[in-house]
């Protein structure tokens, strides 16, 4: 018997994708959304083997407003692609240090509802909890979709570290806060 052929735009997965708030908010509503959220962000350990990982980040379009997100599946830990899934959107948040998943967590989950492939982890572009309030977009992306999450920054926005050795595999903790 062979499966049936799905829509390449529907996923077959559930992802739990919750509406939890309205995107189209002020700072001010944004920085209370993220205080009344960051209760819910569960730091566990993983208790199945991981077999799919998905990257996610968006990008900007220099003269509009424009935003595209995207969401890459690969194998674990073969790291063989799977799929690919894009989604266009428009800014409907400035930008803000802090609160940057209010500006692209929109265009995101559109392009994470497109995939087939269920991730055990996503890997985002940005904060998770090294955040001034817990909930960058890493970590504000796996409470709507009640996933495992990582956020992997380009940045700092917290805390402070040591010197990274430059054996493979070197790493230095950052501290701050309770974590």
């Amino acid at each position: 018997m062979r499966p049936r052929k799905q829509h390449p735009e529907t996923p077959h997965w559930t992802m739990g994708s919750r509406q939890l708030h309205p995107w189209v908010v002020s700072p001010v509503q944004a920085l209370e959304i993220q205080r009344l959220l960051q209760h819910k962000v569960k730091l566990v350990p993983l208790t199945r083997p991981i077999a799919h990982v998905a990257g996610v980040d968006v990008s900007y379009s220099k003269r509009t407003e424009t935003l595209w997100g995207g969401a890459v599946v690969f194998t674990y830990p073969g790291m063989v692609k799977v799929e690919e899934r894009w989604a266009r959107g428009r800014s409907s948040f400035p930008y803000i240090p802090g609160l940057l998943s209010f500006r692209e967590l929109p265009v995101l989950l559109s392009a994470v509802k497109k995939i087939r492939t269920p991730p055990d982890v996503i890997l985002c572009d940005g904060q998770g909890i090294a955040h001034p309030r817990g909930l960058g977009i890493a970590s504000h992306l796996g409470v709507v979709l009640d996933r495992p999450t990582i956020g992997c920054a380009k940045s700092r926005l917290v805390g402070s570290f040591g010197a990274v050795g430059e054996e493979k595999g070197s790493y230095a903790s950052l501290e701050y806060g309770n974590f």
